[in-house]
């Protein structure tokens, strides 16, 4: 058995010009570009993701560190009384009486509150807010919040 191999060639007409004329190159270096605004645009806004998701990190451990102190306090200390916290007297962290704690974790301030509510059960709900300001290119200054629950009982 035999096998021959067919070559096939396409080929132009003899008089057509080879190359590409300005306006392909224009056309293509415009789909190029505009390529390559997106990939950029995309790396901002991934940069921006990136320093939102740190800054919820951060706010994380702040709150949750704040939530092993109040865990470890007797279930009558008067930081764990109902009503909102921290009062006036408790936040004495910066020596502004603005009712929050504040932690300075990186470039950031992370403020801090907690509302305790007590039930006919003898357990106290504790949630805990953590709060920072967050710049966004497209809607400024915003405040970002997280909230941490816990039990506590006697």
């Amino acid at each position: 058995m035999t096998w021959v191999m067919k070559k096939f060639v396409i080929s132009s007409p003899k008089d057509s010009q080879q190359g590409f004329t300005l306006i392909e190159m224009l056309v293509a270096l415009a789909v190029m570009a505009f390529g390559l605004l997106g990939f950029l645009f995309l790396q901002g806004r991934a940069a921006q993701g990136r320093v939102a998701g740190r800054e919820m990190g951060r706010a994380v451990i702040v709150a949750q560190s704040f939530s092993e102190t109040l865990r470890a306090l007797n279930y009558n200390d008067s930081l764990l009384d109902t009503g909102s916290h921290p009062t006036a007297s408790e936040d004495t962290t910066d020596g502004n009486a603005d009712n929050q704690i504040s932690t300075k974790y990186g470039n950031f301030i992370y403020n801090t509150t907690w509302t305790v509510s007590n039930d006919a059960s003898r357990m106290k709900t504790i949630i805990i807010t953590t709060s920072w300001r967050l710049k966004d290119n497209q809607k400024g200054m915003q405040t970002k919040r997280i909230t941490l629950t816990l039990l506590k009982s006697r």
